[in-house]
């Protein structure tokens, strides 16, 4: 049966799967003929060779580590964030009002610029690099939520009300189960996110990190480290984005998935 579920995802999906596949052999075809240089474009059998030995001998682990645990501290902190300012939004017409002019203000800024302001506030560093990766991940979620909640009808809470649902209770009870599709598409939304920005900050301001791996390896042209560099990244992006979408539909097995409307 396992088998057979297999093949019926293959066949559901044969496209995603298969286009990727498409790409690296083509690829792989023009810098074995020429049509690409491979000093530049290596092909893809070579990098994939080259990373496992990075792998080996705990260059890239060390990489990766250190970019998965700033975006851990940083979309938890988003998350939490998000949430909580979400709901509080979508309950209090006030207080959505008077942020949103704000939201709309800071949100179209790119994140990375946000990162000589954070340094003046606390010290360069870690702390610095993920309060900045947070910030767009934050304004996704609290976006998303502060929508789940107006979707849910007005009706409900004041039913909710009525019952004696206040405070806590009304959050937990009525409006984060109600907004939980729209709270989990933002969930995914910011962490996705939250990759391409940490990536961005390593770049500009790390020394260690899948970012600062590629930057470096663009700098001093060892190419093969680069493309390995941004494998990984496509790698995480992708087992990122999937996975939280997979436990979405496991705790939410009835409610589509609002990315998809």
């Amino acid at each position: 049966m396992a088998q057979t579920s297999g093949r019926g995802w293959l066949a559901e999906h044969w496209l995603a799967v298969g286009s990727p596949v498409v790409l690296l052999v083509a690829w792989e075809l023009a810098s074995a003929q020429g049509v690409l240089r491979e000093a530049f474009f290596p092909r893809p059998s070579t990098v994939v060779v080259h990373l496992s030995g990075l792998v080996a001998d705990g260059t890239l682990p060390g990489h990766t580590v250190a970019t998965l645990a700033r975006i851990a501290w940083a979309f938890a902190l988003a998350a939490v964030l998000g949430v909580v300012v979400g709901l509080a939004m979508g309950l209090w017409r006030q207080l959505r009002e008077g942020l949103d002019p704000v939201f709309a203000v800071i949100y179209p800024i790119p994140s990375i610029l946000f990162l000589p302001l954070v340094s003046f506030l606390v010290p360069r560093g870690e702390i610095a690099l993920i309060l900045t990766t947070a910030v767009t991940s934050f304004f996704l979620i609290a976006f998303t939520t502060t929508h789940g909640v107006s979707q849910i009808d007005p009706l409900v809470i004041e039913a909710a009300r009525h019952y004696g649902a206040r405070g806590r209770r009304l959050f937990t009870a009525v409006l984060l189960p109600g907004a939980l599709p729209f709270v989990f598409t933002g969930l995914r939304l910011g962490l996705g996110y939250a990759l391409i920005v940490v990536v961005a900050v390593e770049i500009v301001n790390a020394s260690r990190g899948l970012g600062a791996l590629l930057w470096l390896s663009w700098q001093v042209l060892k190419v093969e480290d680069m493309y390995a560099a941004f494998l990984v990244i496509a790698a995480l992006g992708a087992v990122l984005s999937y996975g939280l979408a997979a436990l979405r539909r496991r705790l939410l097995p009835w409610a589509q998935d609002v990315a998809d409307r």
